[in-house]
């Protein structure tokens, strides 16, 4: 009985290194996000808005568990994303005269997304832990939909017209970081935040920059 008490006094401990029961169990996730695509400021000579704009993230993940405080944590995640934006800058046409081009419009991605993540689990209290979460990921964007004009704008008649030799393209491959915090209860329900900083760039044409940026908000089950 002193033994079973000792045992358990260490589980509870704020930062506990005993072995756990389960070497592995997997956790479902579902929640929203909020998402942006990014350029510097400077990018554009004239200007560029980006707004954030709202999705949905579900997934599975397994949680690798190495010690009572520490797991590794692969998932795979269905995502969707979006936003408005607006780009413009100077360009000269055929003629030599300069004309303003504006690329703007509204898009909605759906992705597949793998995080592959370390996990700290601080216990609060018997029932109640803090979790810390960061590591890799890797994203493919597999449908892109919305509106991606690129216009000139006529400045004296302010008259859009809308040209027909190109349309705005993301970059179907990201990579970048996530990171995030929450608690758990029970070790079984968790609610969670995270952050995701895209490294690759986010459109490729007609101008190949940018980058994701990602807030998800998710409620969790592990078995």
């Amino acid at each position: 009985m002193a033994l079973s008490l000792f045992s358990n006094a260490k589980a509870n401990d704020f930062l506990s290194s005993e072995v756990p029961d389960e070497l592995f169990n997997i956790g479902v996730r579902i929640g929203l996000n909020t998402s942006n695509r990014t350029f510097n400021k400077d990018f554009f000579r004239s200007w560029n808005t980006n707004s954030w704009g709202t999705g949905i993230d579900a997934g599975v993940v397994v949680n690798l568990n190495m010690r009572d405080f520490f797991a590794l944590q692969p998932g795979f995640f269905f995502e969707s994303r979006s936003g408005n934006y607006s780009y413009s800058q100077e360009y000269l046409n055929g003629e030599g005269e300069k004309k303003d081009f504006t690329q703007m419009g509204h898009y909605r991605t759906h992705n597949f997304t793998i995080p592959v993540m370390a996990s700290l689990r601080f216990n609060l209290s018997g029932d109640l832990r803090w979790v810390i979460e960061a590591g890799p990921y890797l994203q493919y964007t597999f449908k892109t939909s919305g509106n991606k004009n690129i216009q000139v704008i006529k400045p004296q008649e302010n008259i859009y017209e809308t040209l027909n030799i190109s349309t705005a393209k993301s970059n179907p491959f990201d990579f970048g970081l996530k990171i995030g915090t929450g608690v758990t209860f029970k070790r079984k329900y968790s609610l969670l935040v995270h952050y995701l900083a895209g490294g690759q760039k986010a459109w490729k044409a007609p101008h190949a920059g940018g980058h994701n940026k990602a807030w998800t908000f998710c409620l969790g089950y592990d078995f």
